[in-house]
């Protein structure tokens, strides 16, 4: 398994992802965070769903360090549940859940968990009731965030796994221009991260994305 380490010479933070969209929510919060087929999202609205999501993961079991696989449609709903997994201290795995005839696949967010006697089983957590009845709160997680951490999972050219840690996708921060990117629907998400960490609207794009859905 390859660890994807930021170049040489690129500025390292000592925070992640989600700590510096958090910081954009509370400098910008009413610029329009991501745009997607009529729904609109402000950095503000962004922040405070992914919140109601993380703590939501939180209390069915979910840890720090955790692993969540996420099966569902690339949309905004898409972001806002990735960016509650890292808010939650875990590492996300974006499944195609179109491209798989895998049945074994369940959508939403699932997640495995430990019972007595090490037995490992997985539970699945339904995101839309979180993202409809958790409330909704401005006060981000206090759970520590290293730039050292997994973001994601990611498959390289030869389907290899490859590990992201924070720091790879903070060294691509600026390249995105605002006050717009693009988000195709590419497994890591990088685009999307990219696109909000320098506080751009991030588009989705629809062709690309009902291929990749």
């Amino acid at each position: 398994m390859e660890i994807w380490q930021p170049k040489e010479g690129r500025r390292r933070l000592d925070m992640a992802v989600h700590r510096i969209i958090e910081a954009q929510a509370a400098r910008a919060g009413d610029a329009t965070a991501i745009a997607d087929a009529g729904i609109t999202l402000s950095y503000r609205e962004l922040n405070q769903r992914a919140n109601a999501v993380a703590r939501h993961l939180i209390a069915h079991g979910f840890k720090r360090g955790g692993l969540a696989t996420v099966c569902q449609p690339r949309a905004a709903e898409t972001a806002v549940v990735l960016l509650g997994i890292l808010k939650a201290g875990g590492t996300y795995v974006l499944i195609d859940c179109g491209a798989t005839n895998d049945a074994s696949w369940p959508r939403g967010v699932s997640f495995a968990e430990k019972n007595e006697g090490d037995e490992v089983r997985y539970r699945t957590v339904d995101i839309a009731s979180a993202l409809q009845q958790a409330p909704r709160s401005a006060a981000n997680l206090p759970i520590v965030a290293r730039e050292s951490d997994v973001a994601c999972v990611i498959a390289d050219r030869d389907g290899a796994p490859t590990l992201v840690p924070h720091a790879t996708i903070m060294s691509l921060q600026h390249r995105a221009a605002p006050p717009l990117a693009e988000w195709s629907g590419e497994a890591g998400a990088l685009d999307l991260w990219a696109g909000l960490m320098s506080g751009a609207t991030v588009t989705l794009n629809a062709p690309a994305l009902r291929a990749a859905a």
